[in-house]
């Protein structure tokens, strides 16, 4: 083999071993990625690169679509109103709310402006409340009374009280009124009796006929009569009275009374 013919191959060899070695980095100088380099390289985020390396703008999201607010709508309504937006209503029973009209929407689940996870909506209607006859519960006593009430399917708060004769404690007044037809579960609120102070008329000075009528006009009984000699005043002149002119006393309070005996 002539020295031309080796100098041939030498050549040759380095030219390909050089290929080998340097093409990778040569390919990637001037921009070009392996496949399997490729697979490794992250994606690009949301952006897409334009002729001149340049970002388009990224793309929305597509919106959430969030509940409706169906509330004061009956049923009806609602499906005829979303039913072009693919949303199901469905019915999932009554409530009694007697601030609402019947057969409208009082609840919904998921409530008004929550992200909706399916395209259904589930809701609660209020419900038609019977009209019942309210019992009479006056003069009885606030636990007979609220219990009364109660039973019915009315509610009581708290009482109110006023000054009264009647027994302490009993109901003397009642709103609405006994035998008018409300709704169930209105309320119904009551008025009690309170013992009020009574000032002790004077009658000391008068005759018994007028003593009597002042007492009685104050919500007082003239009580233990004793009858004493006078040698000055006349029969039934009243001289003595207990409890005296002025006093603070409970209603139907008797006071005793010392008055002239006849001649």
């Amino acid at each position: 083999m002539n020295d031309s013919f080796k100098m041939f191959i030498i050549a040759l060899v380095t030219a390909l071993a050089s290929q080998l070695l340097l093409g990778p980095y040569i390919l990637k100088l001037q921009g070009f990625v392996p496949a399997k380099d490729m697979a490794a390289q992250p994606p690009i985020p949301s952006q897409k690169l334009e002729q001149g390396n340049r970002p388009l703008a990224p793309t929305t999201p597509a919106a959430k679509l969030t509940a409706p607010n169906l509330e004061g709508m009956t049923v009806d309504a609602a499906r005829e109103r979303w039913r072009d937006k693919g949303l199901t209503i469905i019915e999932d029973g009554e409530k009694i709310d007697s601030g609402a009209a019947p057969g409208s929407i009082i609840e919904q689940r998921p409530a008004p402006g929550s992200p909706l996870a399916s395209m259904e909506v589930r809701v609660t209607v209020a419900k038609a409340t019977p009209e019942i006859e309210v019992p009479n519960v006056v003069g009885k006593s606030i636990g007979a009374a609220r219990k009364a009430l109660e039973t019915a399917g009315f509610e009581v708060p708290e009482p109110t009280s006023e000054s009264s004769r009647e027994p302490k404690g009993s109901v003397i007044k009642q709103l609405p009124a006994a035998g008018e037809k409300v709704k169930s579960e209105s309320i119904v609120r009551l008025v009690i009796a309170e013992a009020a102070a009574v000032k002790v008329p004077k009658v000391t000075g008068t005759r018994l006929p007028k003593a009597r009528k002042l007492l009685e006009a104050a919500g007082l009984v003239v009580g233990a009569i004793r009858r004493v000699e006078h040698e000055e005043r006349g029969e039934d002149y009243v001289l003595r009275q207990d409890p005296s002119p002025k006093a603070e006393v409970p209603p139907g309070t008797e006071v005793e009374l010392v008055v002239v005996a006849p001649n």
